[in-house]
């Protein structure tokens, strides 16, 4: 009785109370989103799905917290070898009943019964990783020494992932990873002048695909995948491709515009949006709840962020702080993106909205992301009143 009542007290209930919003938050929107899905769905109870998914991911958040969250740089190696096996495994597998063609990308195992998405496992065996060589590098060398060392670890650590994920291709899930990565490096002690050389070379590139889109084209298309540019092209131009490549971003920008203030409300939206379920969930409550209900959204999200953020500064191990670092990296990526693509301020990559989004693999990975800051949570409660 007395281990529940410490594990209950243990409980970091600001964070699991903002989860728990977010739940209520994703079923109302995907309840909302089921009248106007093709017929074709109309017979798949898509909110009582997320639900179930739901239940087992608070059942996986909860058994991550009882595990000592230290003993993972332990085996940190095996977790990130099964995760490369798996995306591994996607290759020889392509265009068969196991690993279908899905919206053009072959990153979906089809077991029967369910099917899973191996890029979302190994988002958490890289970062848990990528934890365990700065806190190794640190322990063994201190802050601010051997920075090279410690930053071709960190790359070449990166490399296989994130090749095979962009090769699926998965463009979106690849930007992920860069900027988990990028996050824990900059949270790693390196030296100024190191991090001021990689902001300048990632705006050097960024400035360099720019020019190039505009005024050598061509010379894009000898390098950059096709899918790539397409969707940037429909980013730049949606009305020269309202048709085909813009379509769903076009749609998204109607229904937002449609809501208003106050939203259409339930039942009332009139703008057919592909995927709204899933990706463009955030064009539903803007459409049917309007300027109030997204801002609602928004809010929430700033609160979970503002929690992480909290919980990784007052982490009592680094090892902790680095694992909620890159936990933080990777839901804020993802919630800037699927919100700015809704909305026509960044290209479409096809990441869903954290938490909000219909999914299977996605929901539950990220309840044992949030587990894993929870442990890291309670264990600085532990320690806060300890009397070392």
């Amino acid at each position: 009785m007395n281990r529940i009542q410490s594990y209950l007290r243990s409980l970091d209930t600001t964070l699991l109370t903002i989860v728990f919003f977010l739940m209520v938050i994703s079923l109302g929107a995907i309840y909302t989103a089921q009248p106007m899905l093709p017929t074709r769905l109309q017979h798949i109870n898509f909110a009582f799905d997320q639900g179930i998914r739901y239940i087992l991911g608070f059942v996986a958040m909860f058994a991550i917290m009882t595990i000592e969250y230290e003993q993972l740089r332990k085996i940190h190696w095996y977790l990130y070898s099964f995760g490369l096996l798996l995306l591994v495994g996607l290759i020889p597998l392509r265009d068969t009943t196991l690993v279908p063609n899905i919206n053009g990308a072959y990153g979906w195992y089809n077991v029967p019964g369910f099917s899973f998405q191996p890029a979302e496992f190994m988002k958490l065996f890289l970062l848990i990783s990528m934890a365990t060589i700065v806190y190794d590098h640190n322990k063994r060398y201190g802050s601010s020494q051997q920075d090279t060392w410690l930053l071709t670890k960190l790359v070449l650590l990166a490399i296989p992932p994130l090749g095979l994920i962009v090769t699926q291709p998965d463009l979106g899930t690849g930007l992920v990873l860069i900027t988990m990565l990028g996050a824990t490096i900059i949270v790693s002690g390196i030296g100024w002048k190191w991090l001021l050389g990689l902001f300048s070379a990632a705006a050097v590139t960024i400035g360099g695909f720019m020019y190039l889109f505009f005024a050598h084209f061509e010379v894009l298309q000898s390098f950059v995948p096709g899918h790539a540019l397409n969707r940037f092209q429909a980013w730049i131009y949606p009305y020269e491709y309202s048709d085909d490549l813009a379509f769903q971003l076009i749609k998204s920008l109607q229904a937002i515009g449609s809501g208003q203030m106050f939203g259409a409300g339930y039942g009332q939206g009139l703008v057919y949006l592909p995927e709204s379920q899933t990706d463009f969930i955030f064009a539903v409550i803007a459409e049917h709840y309007g300027f109030i209900g997204a801002a609602i959204v928004i809010i929430v999200f700033f609160l979970f962020l503002y929690r992480m953020i909290h919980i990784a500064l007052e982490a009592s191990s680094p090892f902790g702080s680095y694992i909620v670092t890159a936990v933080i990296a990777m839901f804020t990526f993802q919630i800037f993106q699927n919100i700015g693509m809704t909305i026509g301020v960044l290209p479409i990559t096809g990441l869903t909205l954290p938490f909000i989004s219909y999914g299977g693999t996605g929901i539950i990975m990220n309840m044992i992301a949030i587990g894993l800051v929870m442990n890291v949570a309670s264990k600085s409660k532990s320690y806060m009143f300890d009397d070392d």
